[in-house]
């Protein structure tokens, strides 16, 4: 078994949605030591183990580095789910249209010019 990085660990614990204080509850880990191997700090091997060993208990799977790709995670909560991802809108005419000047917003409404032309001048 290949022991996964401190980057790694952080996101498999976010991934699931976990806080520090509920891997420690949990895990029987202390969140001191969470907050230490998370940060990389190298003398703690066996707490590394551990946390793994929770969060691949807990539905993750860690995918080792192959080829050029690096470490990757697999939530197997969310296997089969259809997840909707937040979407962003914006208003797209709001942004693509320059505002008129206050002086010639009624010329402006009286003779629209493309933003193109205006520009132009």
């Amino acid at each position: 078994m290949l022991i996964a990085p401190p980057e790694i660990l952080k996101v498999a614990r976010e991934f699931l949605g976990f806080s520090q204080e509920e891997v420690e509850k949990h895990a029987g880990i202390s969140r001191a030591t969470i907050q230490r191997v998370e940060r990389g700090v190298r003398d703690l091997p066996q707490y590394v183990v551990l946390l793994q060993h929770f969060y691949e208990k807990s539905g993750i799977e860690f995918v080792a580095p192959a080829g050029k790709r690096g470490w990757g995670l697999f939530n197997h909560n969310t296997a089969g789910k259809i997840l909707r991802l937040n979407k962003v809108t914006r208003r797209a005419k709001a942004i693509a249209e320059p505002k008129a000047p206050e002086a010639d917003k009624k010329t402006a409404a009286q003779h629209p010019v493309p933003p193109s032309k205006l520009e132009e001048q």
